[in-house]
């Protein structure tokens, strides 16, 4: 008796629908991968290793239509300055607040972000990401820490989306595995961090509720604000001894000495004397 196996021969056909499946499953993991790192649909503003400010394409929400941006829109770099400087947050393991940028990152945002909101259509965001050297645990040292998000202007407001703030920076990161990727419309970013509401700022809300990843930004109001604290900074405070305020002090005190004299509670020589000492104040 033979014990050996006996073999049954697949089909030609399997084999080759079997290198098919293979070969879509391929195609759809690197279009998969390829929709979160190419950027073939983006225009790319600056570019520095790993930081980026591009324009991109507007991510849908399921279900909806995504409202279209109010771009192109004209903002200079004073205004993302004084915007993206006002952000604050904090983070375990952390006391107190920090602000979101440090003020290299600030120059990058600030020169690039000005351009692209210009160049925008309504249908595109920008999307950046940026890398700060940071204060490390116990402040011993410092560690490269990066920021990314999704900036869009709508409605008279300034949105971004974070994808991250303050995040572990690798520099030798495989950017296909591990892209630096902007905040989503559809879904909110998981994040440990806290980002503090100031004034002129709001976090989005939407049918799922208060976004904490996406804080809407009033620029006019900020603006305005600014301005009425310079205005007041500027304002000349007045003379603590006004001319009128000495003159009458020297008069009530002339009066008085007068009032000693004729009381004979004074020496003539006395009257002279503080009369001088009196009339040197003027």
């Amino acid at each position: 008796m033979n014990n050996d196996a006996v073999g049954f021969p697949l089909p030609t056909n399997f084999w080759k629908l079997m290198i098919v499946f293979i070969f879509c499953v391929g195609l759809v993991g690197c279009s998969t991968l390829k929709s979160i790192t190419s950027n073939t649909d983006s225009k790319q503003l600056f570019k520095s290793r790993d930081q980026f400010v591009r324009i991109i394409k507007q991510d849908s929400v399921k279900g909806a239509k995504t409202p279209v941006n109010g771009h192109p829109v004209s903002l200079d770099e004073g205004q993302i300055r004084m915007a993206f400087n006002s952000l604050e947050f904090m983070s375990p393991g952390k006391e107190g607040s920090s602000p979101v940028f440090e003020e290299a990152e600030l120059d990058v945002l600030a020169r690039y972000l000005p351009t692209a909101l210009s160049q925008a259509g309504p249908e595109e965001d920008v999307a950046f990401a940026v890398v700060g050297n940071f204060k490390a645990v116990y402040g011993l040292a410092k560690e490269q820490m990066y920021t990314s998000g999704r900036v869009f202007y709508r409605e008279g407001k300034l949105n971004i989306i974070f994808g991250e703030i303050h995040g572990k920076y690798w520099p030798n990161a495989d950017r296909r595995l591990y892209p630096l990727a902007p905040g989503s419309r559809s879904k909110p970013t998981v994040h440990t961090w806290a980002l503090l509401i100031q004034p002129d700022q709001e976090f989005h809300s939407g049918p799922e509720g208060q976004r904490t990843d996406w804080v809407v930004l009033d620029l006019a109001s900020m603006e305005a604000r600014a301005a009425m604290g310079e205005k007041a900074a500027t304002t000349q405070v007045p003379a603590a001894v006004p001319y009128y305020g000495a003159q009458k002090s020297v008069e009530e005190r002339l009066q008085i000495l007068n009032d000693l004299k004729n009381k004979k509670m004074i020496t003539n020589e006395e009257y002279e004397q503080k009369r001088l000492d009196i009339l040197k104040d003027l």
